[in-house]
Order: C-alpha cells, then sequence, then structure tokens
C-alpha cells in the first residue's frame, strides 16, 4: 500500500526541478529549432546557389550543345563536301583511267598500222624493183630497191622482221653475183645500126658515073666558043651508054629491085633492128638473137657486100649476136614470200 501523504510531501519537494528541466528543455527545444531554421536558411542558400550554378551550368551546356550542333553541321556538311570531292575523284579517275586505256590501244593499233603502213611500202618497193629485173633487166635499178627496203626495216628495227631482213640480205647478194649485161650499150649501138642503114649500097645499085674527059678539058681551058654539034653528040653518047649497064652480081639469083622497093627494104631494116632493141630490154635474148639474125641475113643478101660500110654493119651485128640479153636467176621471190609471211599474208 502506498502512503499518500508521503507522496504528497514528496512531490512537493521536487516539482522546482521539473520547471527547470522544462526550462531547459525548452531552451533547448529553441535552439534546435534555431539551428534547424538556420540549417535550413543555410540549405536554402545552397539550393538557390547550386541551382545558379545548376542554371549556368546549364546555360553553358546549352551553348556548348548549340556550337557543337554547330560543329556537327558544319562538319556534316564538310563531309559531304569531302564526299562529293571524293566521288568527283573517283569519277575523273575512272575517266582518266578509261582514256588510258583508251590511248594505250590506239598506240597499240598506231604500232600495228605503221608496221602495217611500213611493210605495205616495203611491197611496194620489192614488187618495182622485181619488175625492174623482169621487164627491164635492170639490176642496179633492182638493187637499189632492196637496199632501200632494208634500210627502212633497219630503222623500224622491229622482230618480227629479222627473217625477212636475212632474206633481203641473200637476194641483194645473189644479185651482185650475176654477170653485167650492158643494155644501154647494145642499145646505143643498135641505134647507131638504124642510123647507118641509109649509108647502105645494094647490090643492084649503079656504080658512080665518071665525068667525060671532054668536059672536064672545056671546063680546064675555058675557052670562048665551043663546037655546039659536037657538045651534044657526046652528052647523046653518054645518055645512050647509061640506058644500059652491064655489072657482076654476086648473087646471080637476087632479082633486082626497083627504087621504091629499095625504100621498103631499109625500111624493115630499121623496123628489124627496132625490134632487136625491144626484146634486149625485155630481156628476151631468142628474140633478139633471132632479130640480129634475119638483120644480118638481109644486109648480106640485098646490100653490097664488098662495100665498107655493109661489111662494118655485119660485123657489129655478128658481134651484137654474142652479146649477152638474158639474166639467170634474176628475181626476189624469196623476199617477197618472207615479207608476206611476216605480214600474215600469202
Amino acid at each position: 500500500m502506498w502512503n499518500t501523504s508521503g507522496m504528497t510531501e514528496n512531490s512537493a519537494s521536487v516539482a522546482p526541478p521539473r520547471n527547470y528541466l522544462a526550462w531547459i528543455a525548452l531552451a533547448l527545444a529553441v535552439c534546435a529549432l534555431l539551428a534547424a531554421l538556420g540549417l535550413a536558411w543555410s540549405q536554402h542558400d545552397r539550393m538557390q546557389l547550386l541551382e545558379l550554378q545548376m542554371a549556368r551550368r546549364i546555360g553553358d551546356f546549352d551553348a556548348a550543345s548549340r556550337e557543337a550542333r554547330t560543329a556537327a553541321k558544319a562538319a556534316n556538311e564538310a563531309l559531304l563536301d569531302l564526299q562529293t570531292r571524293l566521288l568527283a575523284m573517283e569519277s575523273r579517275a575512272n575517266e582518266t583511267q578509261n582514256q588510258q586505256l583508251a590511248l594505250s590501244e590506239m598506240y597499240q593499233e598506231l604500232a600495228r598500222s605503221q608496221d602495217e603502213r611500213v611493210a605495205a611500202d616495203i611491197e611496194q618497193t620489192l614488187l618495182l624493183a622485181q619488175q625492174q629485173l623482169q621487164l627491164a633487166g635492170n639490176v642496179r635499178a633492182a638493187l637499189l630497191g632492196l637496199e632501200a627496203a632494208d634500210a627502212r626495216l633497219a630503222q623500224l628495227d622491229k622482230p618480227q622482221f629479222a627473217g625477212l631482213r636475212a632474206t633481203l640480205a641473200r637476194d641483194m647478194e645473189r644479185l651482185k653475183l650475176l654477170p653485167a649485161a650492158d643494155i644501154e650499150g647494145v642499145s646505143a649501138r643498135l641505134e647507131v645500126l638504124i642510123e647507118s642503114v641509109d649509108r647502105l649500097k645494094s647490090e643492084s645499085d649503079a656504080e658512080p658515073l665518071q665525068p667525060a674527059p671532054g668536059g672536064a678539058a672545056v671546063a680546064a681551058s675555058g675557052a670562048g666558043t665551043v663546037d655546039l654539034l659536037a657538045r651534044f653528040s657526046r652528052e647523046a653518047w653518054s645518055e645512050f651508054k647509061d640506058l644500059v649497064r652491064i655489072r657482076r652480081l654476086d648473087q646471080p639469083e637476087l632479082a633486082l629491085l626497083t627504087p621504091s622497093q629499095h625504100y621498103f627494104l631499109r625500111q624493115n631494116l630499121k623496123l628489124r633492128l627496132l625490134a632487136a632493141r625491144l626484146t634486149l630490154v625485155q630481156r628476151d635474148e631468142g628474140g633478139f638473137r633471132a632479130d640480129i639474125a634475119a638483120a644480118r641475113d638481109w644486109v648480106n643478101r640485098y646490100f653490097n657486100r664488098q662495100d665498107e660500110v655493109s661489111q662494118s654493119f655485119v660485123r657489129s651485128l655478128e658481134e651484137l649476136l654474142g652479146a649477152p640479153v638474158a639474166l639467170k636467176d634474176a628475181q626476189i621471190s624469196a623476199s617477197l614470200q618472207a615479207l608476206r609471211s611476216a605480214r600474215g599474208t600469202h
């Protein structure tokens, strides 16, 4: 059981300390409140400062972001520009490469065309040289043509023409060893003989008349008076003697020729000699010798063989019969075949 009275007395004695504690608690509470308010105010200031810094930073970030966007836009534009330039450079590079390929093909085509053109020119030169040999027998002209072709090939210096040059060298050496035929000299001798045909005396030509002795005496003395009757008689006797002519013929069976026949005989002899010149140029040895032999026989048969002109004429014809005309192995078909093989044609 509790003592109520004692409790009342104790309560009365303890009451003052409780009020003191309350004030202390109140003071502490006020201090705490003030500290809380100060802390809150400090936090508020700090928050405002943080907000201001955040605003500044956000502003700086926005400016940097705008600058970054501007820089990114500029970078994108520069990238697009670089891509455009790169595409243009690639296009130009492809175009340049195509042009280079076209130029290379054109150069190869030009090189082939040049080789073909040179080969065609050389073929024409060889054909002309062959014609000089076959038609005119001109070995010198043929050699000049072969030497010109070889010099052209030496300047070109292409390996595909090496065999052709070797064949040209062999043909040139063979032509140099051929026996020379003096075509110009023989032709000149024939020209002289043609001009000498009119000087030949035919077998039936009359002997030159000797002047009458009386006439010479009359002319020498220069006498003033001449007997007309004596002069007439002498002239009549001279004319009478010319009516009949007695001569010795080496060929009794030969019929006498009229003046017109003499003319045609000489013209035919000239034509025969001209035919000999033609066969000489053509290197037709058989035809040349046949024409010379026929001309010699005509001179021996129809012209006076006692005459010095006729004798010299016949001697010249005999010498021409032994002159070399034809050329043996005068051809360059091996060079032409080698050229066509080098060109790939037949």
